[in-house]
């Protein structure tokens, strides 16, 4: 019997986001084809707390997703399974790092670059916060099952508005814009 000696190799973390802006510029180019941008918007209208380039990822993968979240806050928060087959929708989530860097020091009350006396900027090693991404995956509740979401607590209106002609009227009345 022979054995193979291939081994598989893996994408790097650069290579994975590299792959996943790529897919975002295609994303934000086919926006602007009439049906797309429309349910993009449906979309952004459901996500309104989330990155611009995660909505478009989102509304990419999964059109019709209303609310996301990742595999452990699935079951940790919302005691609810992704279920088995269930493909995640991948975004970028920011892992900024802090890197020791050497920096020009500055004078902190008027901001202007300390000096030497041979006119060479005094320097200073600071920690410095690097901003950086990796692909994650995270879950549409129609990819779950479980216990039931949490409601806010009110109940649906039901019923009529007393006097509603008038109440309308007097709203057109006094609004700034036509209704």
């Amino acid at each position: 019997m022979l054995m193979s000696t291939e081994q598989k190799t893996y994408p790097s973390q650069f290579e994975k986001v590299k792959a996943i802006t790529d897919q975002l510029e295609a994303g934000i180019q086919a926006l602007f084809d009439r049906d797309k941008f429309k349910r993009y918007l449906k979309t952004l209208s459901k996500f309104h707390d989330s990155a611009l380039n995660n909505t478009i990822l989102i509304a990419m993968q999964i059109p019709d997703a209303t609310l996301v979240a990742g595999y452990t806050a699935w079951q940790k928060q919302f005691g609810r399974q992704v279920q088995k087959g269930e493909n995640g929708i991948r975004i970028l989530a920011p892992t900024p790092y802090k890197k020791r860097m050497e920096v020009e020091k500055t004078n902190p009350v008027t901001g202007e670059i300390l000096t030497n006396p041979d006119e060479t900027s005094v320097k200073e090693t600071k920690e410095v916060l690097m901003p950086a991404f990796k692909v994650v995956s995270v879950f549409d509740v129609s990819q779950t099952e479980g216990k039931p979401l949490p409601s806010i607590g009110v109940n649906e209106l039901t019923g009529d508005v007393k006097q509603y002609d008038l109440f309308f009227e007097a709203l057109k009345q006094s609004c700034p814009v036509p209704i």
